[in-house]
């Protein structure tokens, strides 16, 4: 075994015990590091705003967009209501929650429209189905009173559907000719 000289140096990484510093710190002096962090700190700052300034104020719903959210909205709705009547609580839950995320969507169709009747009708059955998700989130649900809450969010749904939806023929539905400018 060789040894070495007092004047010898030792690599400081190579030290037992010691660790290597990697990265920028080893590389720039402090005040390059800072003048970095700050030039990056600003760019995070302006990059979402310049995108969000490209895009408009909300995305575009088309008739088709519509037509698909209502074909499975629909059984939604239903499947709540019959939920509600088998006292199956958390199933009419959980079908309520997905119900209000599919209708909620469907509000920028309206308004880019400007079928007021229609926003009207869509905020009360949001309203609806909020009210019957709280109905359902305590421990002692009343049965009658989340019953009349799911028809009062089909009367709703119903009195969009007298002005803006017509029987395609099928056996289906469709949008009324009368609902698009």
């Amino acid at each position: 075994m060789q040894r070495r000289s007092q004047d010898a140096r030792v690599d400081p990484a190579r030290r037992p015990g010691t660790r290597r510093r990697r990265g920028l710190r080893r590389r720039l002096p402090r005040p390059a590091l800072a003048a970095a962090a700050s030039i990056l700190a600003a760019a995070a700052l302006l990059l979402p705003a310049s995108s969000s300034a490209q895009q408009g104020p909300y995305p575009i719903f088309t008739e088709a967009h519509l037509e698909a959210t209502m074909t499975t909205l629909g059984p939604n709705v239903a499947g709540v209501r019959a939920a509600l009547a088998a006292g199956d609580h958390s199933t009419a839950k959980e079908r309520a929650i997905r119900s209000r995320e599919q209708l909620a969507t469907t509000i920028t169709f309206w308004r880019d429209r400007d079928r007021d009747d229609a926003v009207g009708w869509l905020r009360t059955a949001l309203n609806r189905l909020d009210a019957l998700d709280t109905a359902l989130s305590v421990e002692s649900v009343d049965a009658a009173a989340a019953v009349a809450i799911g028809d009062e969010v089909a009367e709703a749904c119903n009195s969009c559907h007298a002005v803006y939806r017509e029987p395609d023929g099928d056996g289906g539905y469709r949008l009324r000719t009368s609902a698009l400018p």
